[in-house]
């Protein structure tokens, strides 16, 4: 018996692949524009798109295929007026799906882990 893990168990095909992946994707963009402090982040957004691309993304960080987005992800929010509070909250509302969803909690922490690396990227910094 090999007790090494091969090549191709990633966190990504642990979790369901891009099924899964869509899905906690799906329902954290749901949660985000329920949010009254939120909301107000997507209403000129194309949601297919944005849902495509963090998919996309989320996927990558787990193993899954490339995601160029992650290129374009500073130049993407720019603008926008994020506020560490905000990614906070998407943050939450990350962790809770991921929790609902029966999430190892160790890939519930290697997700939550990149979510955080975008912060610098996604937070507009106020201007001093």
């Amino acid at each position: 018996m090999n007790d090494t893990a091969s090549p191709a168990d990633t966190t990504y095909e642990r979790l369901g692949g891009t099924a899964t992946v869509r899905r906690v994707v799906d329902e954290l963009y749901e949660r985000a524009r329920a949010d009254d402090e939120l909301a107000g982040y997507f209403h000129a957004t194309d949601m297919d798109v944005q849902r495509q691309k963090l998919t996309e993304m989320i996927g990558e960080a787990l193993g899954g295929p490339s995601a160029p987005w992650l290129l374009g992800l500073r130049e993407a929010h720019a603008g926008r007026g994020i506020t560490h509070r905000h990614f906070s909250l998407m943050a939450a509302h990350l962790i809770d799906i991921l929790i609902e969803f029966g999430v190892d909690p160790d890939d519930t922490n290697t997700i939550t882990q990149w979510f955080a690396s975008g912060r610098e990227a996604v937070v507009e910094q106020p201007r001093q």
